[in-house]
């Protein structure tokens, strides 16, 4: 019988950090879980790092695709657990993550995906703070066209349910958006975000964040979401993404 929460890893070029992702992971209160690492195309030492780790719970897996689409769908494909933790090699789960997500998706079986409250931290990031995210199914689909809902790498949601609607489906950027636009669709899938800080966020000069393309993309699937569903309220989420693209502000 498998055990009920795999935690999906993609990793890339990422020996300066992978370490201590990996090590946050395998503290977890949690004892009992899959921890599925995909490494993709690295010209660094991250292979040899994931490599010297004998933890039992570790599958580690290689691909020669530097996409994260893919990667996150061969990494589900990895496994028969029912919930799937999202983790980023570069970032910081705090211990009692696993299980605090795992209680709350046991506790509200109507429930798909859920983030948490996450902590800004960076070598040389002088503003380290802490986010909070819309908390309630209700407050997180009115918010979902103008602002990110959840933090990517602080996500568990039911395998099944993504496997059903297709996974992973996004480009280069915003893979997690165009996923929760999808699940969006169906009124019977609820989101949530704990209030509880469960990641601690990396930000670094090598990742890939905040650039233009991202936030052009990002307005482009807004906008198909508002010709997809007709919706007025996605298609006011598109002018406010447009305009803020064009101040060069941040979503």
């Amino acid at each position: 019988m498998p055990p009920k929460v795999a935690v999906i890893m993609a990793a890339c070029n990422a020996q300066d950090y992978i370490a201590g992702a990996i090590d946050s992971i395998l503290a977890q209160t949690c004892a009992d879980f899959e921890f599925i690492i995909v490494e993709n195309g690295s010209t660094d030492k991250t292979w040899e790092i994931i490599s010297s780790y004998e933890d039992r719970r570790i599958k580690a897996f290689r691909t020669p695709i530097k996409q994260l689409s893919y990667n996150l769908n061969f990494g589900i494909s990895q496994t028969d657990c029912r919930y799937i933790a999202r983790m980023d090699c570069d970032d910081i789960a705090l211990p009692d993550r696993l299980t605090q997500q795992m209680n709350f998706l046991d506790a509200n079986p109507d429930v798909g995906v859920v983030g948490s409250a996450f902590k800004i931290f960076g070598n040389s990031f002088t503003d380290s703070r802490i986010v909070k995210m819309p908390l309630t199914d209700k407050e997180i689909r009115r918010k979902l066209p103008f602002r990110f809902c959840f933090c990517h790498p602080s996500v568990m949601f039911r395998r099944k349910m993504v496997i059903d609607i297709g996974g992973y489906q996004g480009g280069r950027f915003c893979q997690d958006v165009d996923l929760w636009f999808r699940l969006s669709r169906d009124k019977n899938i609820k989101f949530a975000n704990l209030s509880d800080v469960l990641i601690e966020y990396r930000v670094h000069p090598s990742q890939a964040r905040g650039n233009r393309e991202c936030f052009i993309i990002n307005s482009a699937q807004i906008f198909r979401e508002s010709l997809t569903r007709k919706s007025p309220l996605f298609f006011a989420g598109f002018i406010v993404s447009l305009f803020k693209i064009l101040r060069g502000q941040k979503k």
